[in-house]
């Protein structure tokens, strides 16, 4: 029993802190051209416009999802928060041209790892390159902080403040 309120106590308020997966603009959710995250049915976060080809880990977890067509990859951290990263809209219906994965599902990734490449000016010509991050268990969280300035793959992008 107070081994667990001690746990309970330790987790309070921790913060996590995601850097930007790509280097980009940052949008808030309700810019993007699809309902499922404007309306943040998905998950809470925010959206990039991105400037580059490469995906990169924004904080450290498991890589618990990797759709076959390499266009959305899912994180889960160790407490137990899941970061959703979807390149593209409708980028699906592009059955993984354009897209190289670097990591499978199970793989752990530490911040700043490289977890795809995606061909944008390809997508541009059949698709949107607006990449929706969102946290898809925002039960979990107490606070999200989103940095509109954050520009560069080193930035801090969101900060959640777990409960």
């Amino acid at each position: 029993m107070l081994y667990n309120l001690l746990e309970d106590v330790l987790t309070v308020n921790k913060e996590i802190v995601l850097a930007m997966p790509v280097k980009g603009k940052v949008l808030p959710l309700t810019e993007v051209n699809d309902y499922l995250f404007n309306k943040r049915i998905m998950g809470e976060g925010a959206a990039i416009s991105p400037e580059d080809n490469f995906l990169y880990s924004p904080l450290d977890g498991e890589v618990v999802l990797v759709y076959d067509s390499k266009h959305a990859i899912a994180i889960k951290t160790e407490e137990g928060l899941q970061i959703l990263i979807h390149v593209g809209i409708d980028t699906v219906k592009l059955e993984g041209r354009g897209f190289a994965a670097y990591v499978k599902v199970g793989d752990f990734v530490k911040r700043g790892d490289k977890l795809l490449f995606f061909d944008k000016d390809y997508i541009e010509k059949k698709a949107s390159t607006i990449i929706p991050v969102v946290i898809t268990n925002p039960e979990l969280t107490k606070e999200i902080n989103i940095n509109y300035k954050a520009a560069k793959t080193e930035d801090s992008f969101i900060n959640i403040t777990i409960k």
